[in-house]
């Protein structure tokens, strides 16, 4: 992880916006161009304010030194895209979109509690350590 700024680092605050904006642009991507749907100010604006907040939330966890964290969500994020986008080929009676963004939904959060117990474990090892 040491491609990582380290805890209180001031890089977090290029982090945050850049990893929004890579999110933001991934989730229209596959909505309007994988699933052709018309363009829509106010869905590209909620798109916006999703990936900003999962962007702050994990970038400030990350900021506060919880970088193990930041990576085992980042990848249930991406393994939640991936499959986002899988279903997008699938035939589902026009559901694709709904079932690919709980999908991603799913994915994210399973990420972020998975992110918590191994911060958790981590943090336990530490301790037993010093002690």
């Amino acid at each position: 992880m040491s491609f990582l700024p380290t805890a209180k680092s001031k890089r977090w605050y290029i982090w945050a916006p850049v990893y929004a904006l890579v999110l933001w642009l991934l989730l229209i991507v596959h909505r309007f161009a994988l699933l052709d749907k018309d363009y829509s100010l106010p869905l590209l604006a909620r798109y916006a304010a999703l990936a900003t907040g999962i962007s702050i939330i994990l970038n400030a966890l990350g900021w506060l030194g919880a970088r193990l964290l930041w990576l085992i969500t980042t990848a249930g994020i991406l393994a939640g895209l991936g499959l986002m986008m899988a279903y997008t080929y699938r035939e589902m009676s026009g559901w694709e979109d709904l079932a690919g963004f709980l999908a991603f939904a799913m994915f994210t959060l399973g990420g972020f509690a998975a992110g918590l117990l191994a911060e958790g474990i981590y943090w336990l090892i530490r301790r037993r350590r010093s002690a």
